[in-house]
């Protein structure tokens, strides 16, 4: 029971560690997103939006203001000879007032306003999302170009393996004099050749490894990278583009600024109350500092910015004219990547067929090269060329298969399905 136990528990231990080190393409660009700012700018732009739709309602709040001033002029009016018991004006004057306003209706401002301001802030929140899909599709191109050195890697190891086997008969051969020296160097010439290959591609690796580590915030280092399932493709031109709803939110917002300059020429409604203490008051036959006030109703009705108006409706229709036209060319190029990359699409599947029968008659022809090497009926050259020729057709065979996988990821993004 106790050797059960600990058997588990080394099963689960080592079922922990592999997973920890094995990452996918979909942890890669969640980690992406999770350390670019784009998230906290959407988190900014939210509390951005509540600072301008409190400001877009502010007018809406009453206004109490402390006005005074004290002045001297040089004439009053003067009351007509005879009439003496009245006091002469004085020149000089003072006054100190507490005003209240209050907007009781102010042309749908707030209205139009809130709603101009929504689509403003949530086209910024759409062009951060196309952001976020342009970090995807940085991770994706990384990623899988990472995959394809992998793969040449482990091409080359595999023919190096084979390379070493044929050394190790060879030498034996060599020393019961069957064959000379000159296979033995030209196939240790071959496995150099292999091991420069591998350096570069290594260095390769390690140059994608690093700046996967940099876009992901993560260490991936010592990490295996799994390669992704092939994604559901189809062949329609049908779009998802983020760009295809920022020109509707564009189009509403011009009808909403249509709508909010054209509030500035409606009737505007408001109540106030004036209350102070100076001199003069209300009552112009006084010259005594007394108190004062006034409440009442006071109606805007804007005559010439009707005419303005018309002219900015005018410059909205043109501005929505050239949208609509920047959206149809937008549409019409994105359809004909689409088109473009469904075409490379099946192309690297037509040469994936053709791929695997290559590669598989240049496996039949290097095992028989293989053999006829050992009993010296070819050259150690004729068989490095066609170990080369295997070589190259395995490369392909992989190298498109990735290919293929990205351009299926890109034909995604086309379509906006990230």
């Amino acid at each position: 029971m106790k050797n059960v136990c600990s058997l588990i528990i080394l099963v689960f231990i080592s079922f922990y560690v592999y997973s920890q080190n094995t990452v996918t393409i979909d942890e890669c660009q969640q980690w992406a997103v999770s350390h670019s700012s784009a998230n906290v700018q959407k988190s900014l732009n939210a509390e951005l939006l509540k600072v301008k739709l409190t400001d877009v309602s502010s007018h809406l709040y009453p206004t109490l203001e402390i006005n005074g001033h004290a002045s001297y002029q040089s004439d009053v009016i003067t009351f007509p000879e005879g009439i003496s018991n009245l006091t002469p004006l004085s020149k000089d004057q003072y006054n100190i007032s507490l005003d209240f306003s209050q907007n009781v209706f102010y042309g749908g401002k707030m209205f139009f306003g809130r709603k101009y301001e929504r689509l403003l802030n949530k086209e910024e929140i759409y062009k951060l999302d196309i952001s976020i899909n342009e970090i995807k599709e940085q991770v994706i191109s990384i990623y899988l170009n990472l995959l394809i050195v992998e793969k040449q890697i482990n091409i080359l190891s595999s023919v190096e393996s084979t390379i070493n086997e044929q050394l190790d008969q060879l030498r034996v051969l060599l020393k019961e004099g069957v064959v000379y020296g000159n296979p033995v160097a030209q196939l240790e010439l071959e496995k150099l050749k292999i091991e420069q290959q591998k350096g570069d591609l290594k260095a390769t690796k390690e140059s994608l490894v690093a700046s996967l580590s940099i876009v992901t915030g993560k260490d991936l280092s010592n990490v295996a990278f799994v390669v992704p399932p092939e994604p559901a493709t189809d062949n329609n031109l049908s779009s998802y583009r983020l760009e295809f709803d920022i020109f509707q939110n564009q189009q509403a917002a011009l009808d909403y600024q249509r709508k909010l300059h054209f509030s500035r020429s409606l009737p505007k409604l408001s109540i106030f109350a004036t209350g102070g203490y100076g001199r003069p008051t209300y009552d112009i036959l006084s010259n005594q500092f007394d108190w004062y006030y006034m409440v009442g109703v006071r109606l805007n009705i804007p005559l010439i910015d009707w005419a303005k108006t018309s002219g900015v409706g005018n410059i909205i229709n043109l501005q929505k004219s050239i949208l609509s036209a920047k959206e149809t060319d937008f549409e019409r190029a994105n359809k004909v990547q689409i088109q473009e990359k469904l075409n490379e699409i099946r192309r690297l599947e037509d040469l994936l067929v053709l791929d695997k029968q290559i590669a598989e008659k240049q496996i039949e022809i290097t095992k028989t090269f293989k053999t006829q090497l050992l009993n010296g009926t070819i050259t150690a050259f004729d068989y490095i060329k066609q170990q080369n020729d295997e070589l190259q057709s395995l490369i392909n065979q992989e190298v498109h298969s990735i290919q293929l996988l990205k351009a299926k990821y890109e034909l995604m993004a086309l379509k906006g399905k990230l």
